[in-house]
C-alpha cells in the first residue's frame, strides 16, 4: 500500500528541507568568504598559507660573484609581497634581536656610553684606529647578543623560504632590512651609534645628509659557500661592519683565515689602488668603521664559520658623496 496523502506530504516536505539544506552547503562552500575555496569536484579546498606557498617557490640559482644584484631580480619582485608576509607568519626564536635595548645588544662598555651626558664622545673614547689609517674599531656587540643573532639568522636560513642574495658580490646572507630588523636593530645601530660616529671620524665627508638612510645585511663565508671577496669599494658613504663569529666554547673564533685588507680611498687617494695592503684580524663582536670608498677584501676563510653584520650609510635614496665638503670642518654627531 501507498503512504496515503498525508504520507505524501510528510515525504516532500521532508525533501525540501533536505534540498534547502543542501543549496544552502553548496553556496557556503562556493562563497569568497568562506574558509576555502570550492574545489572542481564540489568539495571544499584549504588555502596554504603564506608561509606554505613561499616554501613551494624555486628560487633563482646564485652564480654570479661580481654584479649579481640583479640575479633573478624578477623573480624577486614578482614574489615580493608573498615572501614578506611569509616572514611575517614565520615563528621567532630570539624575538628581542630585532629590536633590543642597548643593553641587551651592546658590551657594557658601550652600552654606558650611550646613557652617558655625552655619548658621542664616550663612545669615541671606545674606538681606536686600526693598523690601516682611516679603519677604526670599537667593541660593539656582546657575545651573548652575537650568539642569539647567529642563533636566529640559522632559524631563517632553516625555514624553506627563499633568501636573496645580500648584494652584488655576496652570495649567501640575509638582507636585514627585509627581515624586520630596520625599525630596531638596524634603527639602533645606524643613529645611535655608525652615523654620529663616522661624522666625527670623517667630517669633511660625513655629515647628516650621508647617513640619512641604511641599508643592513648579513654575510656568511665557508666551505661549500663564499669562501672569499674580491677587492670593492662598499655603496656607501660609510661602513658599520661586525663580525658575529661564531664564538667556540673556549672563547676564541670560530673561524681561521678571513682577514680583511684594506688599500686606500677611491677619490681622495691618488694612489688607492696601487697601496701595499694591509690587514686586520676581525675578531667577534668588534664593529670596524670606515668610508665606504676605501678599497678593500676579504681573505678566504680557511676553516670554520664567519657571519658578519653590515651597514651600509648613505644618503637618501642611496647616494654617496665622493667630494669633500668646502667649508671649515664642523663638529657633528649626537648620540642623544
Amino acid at each position: 500500500e501507498g503512504p496515503g496523502w498525508a504520507g505524501c506530504m510528510a515525504v516532500l516536505k521532508d525533501a525540501f528541507i533536505v534540498s534547502l539544506f543542501l543549496g544552502m552547503s553548496l553556496q557556503a562552500a562556493s562563497s569568497p568568504d568562506s574558509d576555502g575555496v570550492a574545489s572542481p569536484g564540489g568539495g571544499r579546498e584549504v588555502v596554504s598559507s603564506a608561509l606554505d606557498r613561499a616554501r613551494s617557490l624555486r628560487a633563482p640559482a646564485v652564480l654570479e660573484k661580481l654584479g649579481g644584484e640583479y640575479e633573478g631580480a624578477d623573480f624577486w619582485d614578482e614574489n615580493h609581497a608573498l615572501l614578506k608576509a611569509a616572514w611575517g607568519e614565520l615563528g621567532q626564536l630570539h624575538s628581542y634581536v630585532y629590536a633590543p635595548s642597548p643593553e641587551q645588544a651592546l658590551v657594557p662598555a658601550a652600552a654606558r656610553a650611550l646613557q652617558s651626558s655625552n655619548p658621542v664622545e664616550a663612545l669615541l673614547s671606545l674606538t681606536k684606529e686600526t693598523e690601516v689609517v682611516g679603519v677604526h674599531a670599537i667593541d660593539l656587540l656582546s657575545p651573548s647578543f652575537c650568539s642569539d643573532l647567529l642563533e636566529e639568522l640559522a632559524h631563517i636560513r632553516s625555514s624553506g623560504v627563499p633568501m636573496r642574495r645580500p648584494n652584488g658580490m655576496n652570495r649567501y646572507g640575509a638582507i636585514l632590512s627585509d627581515l624586520g630588523f630596520q625599525d630596531g636593530l638596524l634603527h639602533m645601530l645606524s643613529t645611535r651609534i655608525a652615523g654620529p660616529l663616522s661624522q666625527r671620524l670623517f667630517p669633511t665627508l660625513i655629515r647628516p645628509p650621508e647617513v640619512e638612510e641604511c641599508y643592513g645585511f648579513s654575510v656568511r663565508y665557508e666551505q661549500g659557500g663564499d669562501l672569499e671577496l674580491k677587492e670593492h669599494a662598499d655603496a656607501a658613504c660609510a661602513t658599520l661592519n661586525v663580525c658575529l663569529g661564531p664564538t667556540t666554547a673556549n672563547g676564541v673564533a670560530g673561524f681561521e683565515g678571513g682577514e680583511l685588507l684594506f688599500r686606500g680611498v677611491r677619490f681622495q687617494d691618488a694612489d688607492a689602488g696601487e697601496r701595499a695592503q694591509k690587514s686586520i684580524v676581525h675578531a667577534p663582536g668588534v664593529a670596524l668603521i670606515h668610508l665606504g670608498q676605501h678599497l678593500h677584501q676579504a681573505a678566504p676563510i680557511t676553516g670554520g664559520i664567519r657571519e658578519n653584520l653590515i651597514l651600509w650609510m648613505h644618503g637618501a635614496g642611496g647616494w654617496v658623496r665622493i667630494r669633500p665638503y668646502d667649508d671649515p670642518v664642523q663638529g657633528a654627531g649626537d648620540l642623544r
